[in-house]
């Protein structure tokens, strides 16, 4: 909420209308502006204040800064509507006696009896037509007396959604001639039968429907009214603005009014204590948003019960004001529809959402015939009629130009409020952007270390012992990793984590012995480990508990596109740079560039258990059921099938004579089918049960290695990969949900932590044997072989793994895509 007055300040808002609300701020009027207005801009002005019914208050506020013909100006007009309130309260009391004589009750609502319920003066206020509200069994009995009365139905307006039956009008043959103070403006009447159309806003206000049990009485006008008590009538005043604001009409007179009343009553006890007890406390944060409204506005004080309600709107409500809260105001005049997203943040469903988001960018109805509607049917020439038609249908031109010109602003300002209401702080951001620069560099580097030490000369059997040996370092480094976490906390850790991989990486580039690239793998692979041991809790520790299932998928979401992105450039690098080893250092380099947002990162210790107690409690942490050993073991056989392929993809397919920007190309395409297939394993496993549809998946990933193993053309040999590569990763959301699922909660991080250790520890034992094998029998045989293995994992999964006792309560709950590792 803010009391500052920001009006000259607002991007979209012309400097006259800007100059008029700066005026009315009642905190901080400022009047400077108006000063400097030229005739042309005066008029300008003076074309706003009308059309937002503030004139009047202009008036009252600024005369002395405005020119003197713009002083005769509106004392002409305040004089013409005191004439006019001497109409509306003939008309007042026309209509109660007509109604009441027809045996129907009713109230009244907002117009002069405003100033009567809340102190106001009835001469500030610019009224054009009459609201009154008669219960649905006085409904009909009520618009037959006005009918009585000479008033008719406006049938173009049948088809809005209202909260009221069509506008009745008398056919007085009044014509518009552009002065909205002109004494013979007719009133029309609108008869409202409830008080919110929770149809139409998909938002709940309960108890409105009580506020006509606790109407009163008041004598307005000469004549007695029933009216809304002070509490409802504040409140319905509030739903009122509300409603025009959601449908993107409101009228800044609206605004004006509201801030008054909470000014006026800012000081009275009783008054807000009522206010509190009667309306519910959705009905109450309904309210609250058009109190911080009229605040951000035009500044007024507020009592202490409506300063708490608007405490309480929700992150997303409070992104919006601070994005938007003058947005509407300059709807008039930018095509802006920014008040969907507040509509969108106060409904609960997402069904609700885009029914409003449909309703409010693609309207079905087109807009109703406003021209001559006071005119008698016998008035009506043909002249009148065709000048009406063109007036019309320029009118339907130009709202058809503002919807389309409100669509791509639509878009910018939804992202923009998202980025505010999403709730994953700056320094979610920080670690993600730390993680992008990370993990980038280092998919390049994966991608391209292999093919750099085969055109060194190493061979499948050198390749297969520095990624065995980089993946036995992983399988070392696990454990260890967990205890320097609790030993310098996850910030420290994560900056050696980003600084030793960089140094690393840059020494495995620059030192290519035999010897060292092993040794400097088995580094790496150590080290490493630290990332996959900490992202999760780094992201944990930054974000607030409700949003982290959210912050982990956009996590994940993040790292895809990154791993996509990394294979297509790391293929495009060696080309530009003219050489793989420039590619290599600058990847070490930019890898080492985290370091610059994740040392912006605020994060308190690791919250784990100290070394010693959790090596005391290791029997309880690391589960021992049979399930988890029969788990266990198939996972180290499906990790023997794909560990002796996955280290020499590259490899592999440089022996097919692709390029090095083909590899990029294909790598980068096969990850964006893995996302795609993914998302679509929960129907499998819906459909074939877990175990089953893993299984499956096991046994097709068995016929992708088949079909490698062929060493098919160019084309085919993608397609085959990528299918592969989507089979393979297809069954982890599964694998993941039905380890987790048949342990106990607590032991749960313990069956992880066991899971990565056999499968690091296959993956290694594959690549040694794998390297030597391929020098030795060629690609063809090796895969054929891991083709096998794969078979035998799918067997051994459906026999010792189909039957799990939780598989049913797990279908609804699959976890998200796991991208926080790079996997060599």
């Amino acid at each position: 909420m803010s009391l500052v007055n920001r009006w000259h300040n607002c991007p979209g808002l012309p400097a006259s209308a800007a100059a008029v609300l700066a005026a009315l701020h009642q905190c901080e009027p400022r009047k400077d502006a108006l000063g400097r207005l030229n005739d042309r801009e005066w008029r300008e002005a003076l074309s706003f204040s009308d059309r937002s019914r503030l004139t009047l208050q202009l008036r009252e506020a600024a005369r002395e800064a405005m020119p003197q013909w713009v002083r005769e100006r509106v004392d002409e007009d305040a004089a013409k509507n005191l004439l006019r309130l001497s109409r509306i309260q003939n008309t007042y009391r026309d209509l109660a006696d007509s109604i009441h004589s027809a045996g129907a009750d009713f109230l009244a609502l907002k117009g002069i009896t405003q100033s009567a319920l809340f102190g106001g003066r009835p001469d500030m206020r610019v009224q054009y037509d009459i609201d009154l509200f008669a219960p649905r069994e006085h409904l009909y009995r009520a618009r037959d007396a006005l009918l009585g009365c000479g008033y008719e139905p406006v049938d173009a307006m049948a088809d809005f959604p209202t909260d009221h039956l069509p506008v009745m009008i008398r056919k007085t043959g009044w014509e518009w001639r552009g002065d909205y103070f002109d004494v013979e403006i007719p009133l029309s009447v609108d008869l409202h039968f409830q008080f919110w159309d929770e149809s139409v806003e998909r938002l709940d206000a309960p108890g409105t429907e009580l506020f006509w049990g606790r109407r009163i009485t008041r004598h307005i006008g000469g004549c007695d009214l029933p009216v809304l008590s002070p509490a409802d009538a504040l409140g319905y005043t509030a739903l009122h603005l509300l409603r025009h604001l959601l449908r993107g009409d409101l009228s800044p007179f609206h605004v004006y009014e509201m801030a008054g009343l909470l000014e006026s009553l800012a000081g009275d006890r009783a008054f807000w204590s009522e206010w509190r007890g009667s309306h519910a406390p959705a009905l109450r944060r309904l309210e609250a948003v058009a109190f911080e409204l009229s605040c951000e506005w035009f500044g007024c004080n507020l009592a202490a019960e409506a300063n708490e309600e608007i405490g309480q709107l929700s992150a997303p409500v409070s992104a919006w004001f601070s994005q938007f809260a003058l947005s509407p105001a300059t709807a008039a005049y930018d095509s802006n529809k920014d008040e969907l997203w507040l509509h969108c943040a106060l409904l609960h469903s997402r069904r609700d959402v885009w029914s409003v988001a449909r309703r409010r960018l693609l309207p079905l109805n087109l807009p109703p015939w406003g021209g001559g509607i006071h005119v008698p049917a016998e008035r009506w020439t043909w002249r009148k009629r065709v000048g009406e038609w063109f007036r019309h249908l320029a009118y339907l031109r130009q709202r058809a130009v503002r919807h389309a010109a409100a669509i791509p602003r639509v878009a910018v300002s939804g992202s923009r409020w998202w980025w505010r209401a999403n709730g994953l702080g700056e320094q979610f951001w920080l670690f993600v952007s730390s993680a992008v620069l990370f993990n980038f560099a280092l998919f390049i580097f994966v991608l391209l270390y292999n093919l750099y030490l085969s055109s060194l000369g190493f061979r499948e059997d050198a390749l297969g012992l520095v990624n065995g040996a980089n993946r036995a370092g992983s399988l070392a480094g696990t454990i260890p990793a967990a205890f320097l976490a609790y030993r310098l906390g996850l910030r420290n850790t994560l900056l050696v984590a980003i600084g030793v991989t960089a140094a690393v990486e840059l020494m495995r580039a620059l030192l290519v012995s035999p010897a060292s690239a092993a040794a400097l793998g088995f580094a790496s692979g150590s080290i490493f480990s630290l990332w996959a041991v900490i992202f999760a809790p780094v992201i944990v520790g930054v974000v607030e508990e409700k949003r982290r299932a959210t912050a982990l998928s956009v996590f994940a979401a993040v790292m895809i596109a990154v791993g996509i992105g990394g294979n297509w450039i790391g293929g495009q690098l060696p080309g530009w740079l003219h050489g793989t080893k420039r590619v290599l250092v600058l990847s070490a380099i930019l890898s080492a560039a985290a370091l610059w947002p994740a040392l912006r990162l605020r994060l308190d210790k690791a919250p784990l258990e100290t070394p010693r107690r959790a090596a005391r409690g290791a029997s309880r942490i690391y589960p021992r059921s049979r399930f988890l050993w029969r788990f266990l073991a198939v996972m180290a056989v499906w990790n023997l099938a794909t560990g002796a392929f996955n280290p020499f993809a590259n490899v592999y397919f440089s022996n097919l004579h692709f390029s090095v920007r083909q590899i990029g190309n294909l790598f980068s395409i096969s990850q964006i089918v893995q996302t795609g297939t993914v998302l679509l394993a929960p129907l499998v496993f819906r459909r074939c049960g877990i175990a089953g549809g893993i299984s499956w998946m096991m046994l097709a990933t068995a016929v992708g290695l088949c079909g490698l193993a062929a060493q098919p053309a160019s084309v085919a040999a993608a397609v085959v990969f990528s299918a592969y590569m989507s089979f393979q990763w297809m069954s982890e959301p599964g694998m993941n949900t039905l380890l987790l699922g048949e342990v106990k909660k607590e032991e749960r991080s313990g069956a992880a932590a066991l899971n990565y250790l056999v499968a690091f520890g296959a993956q290694a034992l594959a690549a040694f044997a794998a390297g030597a094998l391929v020098v030795r029998f060629g690609y063809g045989a090796v895969l054929a072989g891991a083709a096998g293995v794969a078979a035998v994992a799918a067997g051994l999964f459906r026999t010792l793994l189909g039957s799990t006792r939780k598989e049913a309560s797990r279908l609804s709950s699959l976890p998200a895509i796991e991208a926080g590792n790079i996997q060599e």
